[in-house]
């Protein structure tokens, strides 16, 4: 309870949803651009296929996701959740993680004795989803380029590599989902 006492959510919702809203679309759209305008010029006619080109502005726009998120996680998200060094929830054993784990997804009732460290492992939780949600469209694109790029030379691989895509993509769909169910257990448990 000592390590879970100056724990705080100072707007990590608003920092992903600022992220996703303004930042990513416009980057990722100008890197796929530039990227697929430039294939001709740096690929020299080696493989001047429009898939070339699309993959390479798919992989600068992997490149310019990753370290861009890296950046903006540095920058807004992590300063957007007070957090304790280590997990709060570490010094509890697996039984009562998992108790702790239930609250927070709604599959359990709160547990008022132990508010403040079910508040602070959900806190630590939605920091690291939002983490994970800035980072996640960077895997779309590799493996959408390399779809891409093995799609032109009629490679089986490429449908493994649309499954991943789509694979991802419901991953990242579960992210959501799980980042939106913490901030709406925070802030009915806040309420209370």
């Amino acid at each position: 309870m000592n390590n879970a006492r100056d724990v705080k959510d100072l707007c990590l919702g608003e920092a992903v949803k600022t992220y996703f809203i303004r930042y990513f679309p416009a980057g990722a759209l100008v890197l796929v651009v530039a990227g697929a305008a430039l294939g001709p010029i740096v690929l020299r006619g080696a493989g001047s296929g429009w898939s070339s080109n699309l993959a390479l502005g798919l992989l600068l726009a992997t490149a310019g996701t990753l370290v861009g998120g890296l950046i903006y996680n540095a920058k807004k998200v992590s300063p957007a959740a007070l957090t304790y060094r280590s997990d709060v929830l570490l010094p509890l054993e697996s039984q009562e993680r998992k108790r702790v784990t239930r609250q927070i997804a709604a599959k359990a009732p709160i547990e008022r004795e132990h508010l403040s460290v079910v508040l602070a492992g959900a806190v630590q939780q939605r920091k690291s989803l939002a983490r994970q949600l800035v980072l996640a469209p960077a895997y779309v694109f590799l493996f959408t380029a390399q779809a891409t790029n093995w799609a032109r030379q009629e490679e089986p691989l490429a449908w493994i590599m649309l499954i991943l895509v789509a694979g991802w993509l419901l991953a990242i769909v579960f992210l959501v989902r799980d980042f939106q169910r913490t901030g709406r257990f925070l802030a009915s448990a806040s309420v209370d």
